[in-house]
């Protein structure tokens, strides 16, 4: 009797043995993170920057500080910009807005009339309170397919 219970708790401590060798290989072992590795030909693209000055960029917000605009004054060697305006509102919440623009041949100007610092619908605005400060980047795109970045920041 006493042998047929040592082979039983021997038994039954190489079950939790082999149970918890199991769990610890197929369960608890996490794969480890495998490097990346950088695919032949895939570089990070650099875009050069080139000076808001350069391209008399005015960058300014409306009297009530509710909304911004921008012109690019030497517009003549441009073709397209792409251009991102960004902030932050009370409670760090970040804010922007996207957009395109595609040069007609005969402007000599380019510019985007005011962006509202908020939200717009049906002719009613409810404007973001806190914001202190505006990021304009614009991607250019000259005549010539090269391709710039410049940035300016607006204190309100």
């Amino acid at each position: 009797m006493k042998r047929d219970k040592l082979i039983i708790i021997a038994g039954g401590v190489l079950l939790i043995f082999l149970i918890a060798a199991g769990y610890y290989f197929f369960l608890a072992k996490k794969p480890s993170p495998q490097a990346s590795t950088p695919v032949p030909g895939q570089a990070e693209e650099v875009i050069p920057t080139i000076a808001p000055d350069e391209l008399g960029l005015t960058f300014v917000a409306r009297s009530d500080g509710k909304a911004v605009k921008f012109e690019i004054a030497h517009a003549n060697d441009i073709a397209s910009v792409d251009y991102e305006v960004s902030y932050l509102t009370a409670g760090e919440i970040p804010r922007g807005v996207l957009g395109s623009i595609t040069k007609k041949k005969e402007e000599e100007t380019i510019a985007i009339d005011y962006q509202v610092l908020g939200s717009c619908s049906s002719g009613k605005c409810k404007y973001d309170t806190g914001v202190t400060s505006v990021k304009l980047v614009l991607k250019i795109t000259k005549s010539d397919g090269k391709v710039y970045q410049a940035e300016k920041t607006l204190a309100l």
